[in-house]
């Protein structure tokens, strides 16, 4: 006879398999949703075909709290003033490559913010939200229906009674680029029907609704999407309500681009607008109306407002606000970055603060014939230098990437590898060497080069380098009886080779020769580069940075500088997106340009939500993070190494080196850089 708790074991292992089971069907259940999500994905990504689509948007903003700080903010300068309450309508042509790529053509604009200036330009990426695709907003937001962020999010689904399925998801842990919300799928195929996403994105917390588009063409694309955002800094508080439409019938000519016109978006626009949207243009129509009569009746000479009309209106937007303007052909384009941009300014323990800012200008003469002008200005605090660059391109043959390309500019202060040793042997015993600056040379360059594509996967460069390096100290020179101006006139070859076109690795080879007496040329040598470089995209926004390189000076006289192409010190402040791949942060400025050769090799891999975003409070705003090692050999020095974690967000980006000479430690150092409003 069995016991009461022989009985008792049997009925609570019979309760617990019952709810094993359960668990496992819901799993399972879990599971089979979604894998039938990624599986429609999958099925008709290849029937999206290539299409144009006219899409409406309308833009209401209220102004709830703000403060000065609001007229430092990028493109915020146009709602900083009175009134509070603002709206903006566009109609626009989305061209689409395919599900996941198009283009945006704005044709018609209008509202009552000044001069049809765009406000909150970050907006723009709500417009056309990708929701299968790994990321939402162009490597931001990771999308909760891709396969390969399914390890961030936690589901919960529920049955509804007319065939679909709501699927509920939230993160599994707090942080920026992940979402909450909801979405309604078909049970069968796995197409999702809509969608409520709530999240955060560039200091802007939003809840969106997205409904998709029910031709199966387009099933992969948004039909309507709704957004409420509210943007929070420094005190200020704006709410924005974001409507656009797709799909929209009614269909404008190309050449429309750009106009301003009311009576025009009336005629286009799909849907009326509302009491609100109606009571924000009766207010600015009734502004107008009555400035322009007080105009009308004032007879009186008056004096301008000079203050208003000069610091406010230019030298006031031009330091807190991008200028971006184009002729009326479309052939003319200039763009100004603002004075006032932390995003162009960063710091590290070896090269102090470094500030730039960034002009463009654009003329097309055909589809096939344009030129740019794009001038860079910096400064370097630390070194107390002024750094610029003015590259001109005239593309002549865009679809064989051809190009001729003058660039005039200076770099750093470089050292001539012999004059020390020279002076040095003459004048042992009566110079000091304490002087900085005594082997210093400024470099203004000249690179006028020609690139032509052979083929899909090779590129060839041909042209000239010129560099005129004078002393520093001239008077130092002098009294040593030492050249105090170097000059080098040196054709170059280049060759660069993508045998896997852009999924595999960048090999590039490179060839100067300075040849003397053309030009005043005083300097004889040859140089070699090889350099290799390769991106390669892991999926769900990870990335592994390769680089190698070597090169090295032959053929050389006894006066020359070693500078290199691919193993130089940058000067200007690039970004987490430009130059902390593949940049030494430790490596002294005198080491690039000490030696006949080096061998240099960097890595590092990318991914968002790794370590830091783990750590409490802190973790939520960590959207990347990078591990550094990067190595190189020099002539007369130890072999060199440097590792480094770095992390960026919507504020700033972070990195911490260490760097080692053969096995022992040598320093440690931070580096800095402003990601404030990278994308306003």
């Amino acid at each position: 006879m069995r016991s009461p708790w022989s009985y008792s074991r049997i009925i609570l292992a019979n309760i617990l398999f019952c709810m094993s089971g359960y668990l496992c069907a819901k799993q399972k259940k879990d599971t089979l949703i979604l894998e039938r999500i990624y599986q429609y994905r999958e099925a008709n990504l290849s029937e999206f075909e290539s299409k144009e689509d006219n899409v409406y948007t309308k833009f209401r903003y209220n102004v709830e709290r703000r403060n000065l700080t609001l007229w430092l903010i990028p493109t915020m300068y146009v709602v900083a003033k009175d009134p509070r309450e603002y709206i903006q309508e566009a109609y626009s042509k989305v061209k689409f490559k395919d599900a996941h790529n198009f283009d945006i053509n704005s044709q018609v604009l209008t509202g009552t913010i000044s001069h049809n200036r765009k406000a909150m330009p970050t907006l723009i990426d709500f417009m056309t939200p990708d929701i299968y695709n790994v990321d939402f907003y162009e490597g931001h937001v990771l999308s909760p229906f891709n396969k390969w962020n399914r390890h961030y999010y936690r589901f919960k689904q529920i049955r509804l009674t007319n065939g679909n399925t709501r699927l509920d998801f939230r993160p599994k842990l707090y942080n920026t680029q992940l979402l909450n919300g909801y979405a309604v799928v078909e049970t069968e195929t796995g197409r999702i029907l809509r969608t409520v996403l709530n999240g955060e994105f560039d200091m802007i917390t939003f809840r969106t609704e997205i409904t998709q588009n029910e031709d199966k063409s387009r099933s992969l694309s948004p039909l309507k999407c709704n957004t409420a955002a509210t943007f929070r800094f420094m005190g200020n508080r704006i709410s924005v309500l974001f409507n656009a439409y797709y799909n929209c019938s009614k269909s404008l000519p190309d050449s429309i681009t750009d106009v301003s016109s009311r009576e025009l978006i009336d005629s286009l626009r799909p849907v009326p607008l509302n009491r609100l949207d109606k009571k924000i243009y009766e207010a600015y129509d009734a502004e107008n109306a009555a400035a322009d009569s007080a105009a009308a009746l004032d007879t009186l000479p008056h004096k301008p407002n000079l203050w208003k009309k000069i610091f406010w209106d230019t030298v006031g937007e031009t330091l807190v606000t991008p200028i971006d303007a184009e002729s009326k052909s479309g052939n003319t384009f200039f763009s100004l970055s603002p004075i006032i941009n932390p995003l162009y300014v960063d710091y590290s323990d070896s090269r102090g603060f470094r500030y730039k800012t960034k002009m463009r200008l654009r003329f097309t003469f055909s589809e096939h014939r344009y030129l740019n002008i794009e001038p860079t200005i910096g400064y370097n605090f630390k070194k107390d230098q002024l750094y610029f660059t003015i590259p001109i391109r005239m593309i002549y043959n865009p679809k064989r990437n051809g190009y001729v390309e003058m660039v005039y500019g200076n770099g750093n202060r470089i050292s001539n590898s012999t004059v020390m040793n020279a002076i040095s042997r003459a004048h042992e015993d009566s110079i000091s060497f304490d002087n900085q600056n005594m082997d210093k040379f400024k470099d203004n360059h000249l690179f006028l080069i020609n690139n032509i594509m052979l083929f899909d996967w090779i590129d060839l460069e041909t042209g000239l380098i010129i560099h005129r390096r004078k002393a520093v100290n001239k008077a130092l020179m002098r009294e040593y009886g030492v050249p105090e101006e170097y000059r080098s006139f040196a054709p170059f070859v280049g060759i660069k080779i993508q045998p896997w076109l852009n999924k595999g690795p960048l090999f590039a080879l490179d060839w100067e020769r300075s040849i003397k007496g053309i030009y005043k040329s005083n300097l004889d040598y040859d140089r070699w580069e090889f350099d290799a470089q390769w991106k390669y995209q892991i999926p769900g926004l990870r990335f592994l940075n390769m680089r190698v390189g070597y090169g090295v000076y032959t053929r050389k006289a006894d006066e020359y500088f070693l500078d290199f192409a691919n193993f130089s010190d940058e000067n200007l402040p690039s970004g987490w997106n430009d130059d902390w791949t593949g940049n030494f942060q430790l490596l002294g400025g005198d080491e690039y340009n000490s030696s006949n050769y080096y061998f240099r090799y960097n890595l590092s891999y990318e991914s968002p939500l790794m370590m830091g975003s783990w750590i409490p409070y802190l973790g939520k705003y960590i959207e990347k993070e990078r591990f550094y090692i990067s190595g190189v050999l020099l002539e007369s020095s130890r072999p060199y190494y440097e590792i480094g974690y770095g992390f960026t967000n919507r504020y700033i980006s972070v990195g911490a080196f260490a760097s080692f000479r053969n096995t022992h430690f040598d320093s440690f150092g931070m580096k800095f850089e402003f990601e404030l409003f990278n994308r306003w």
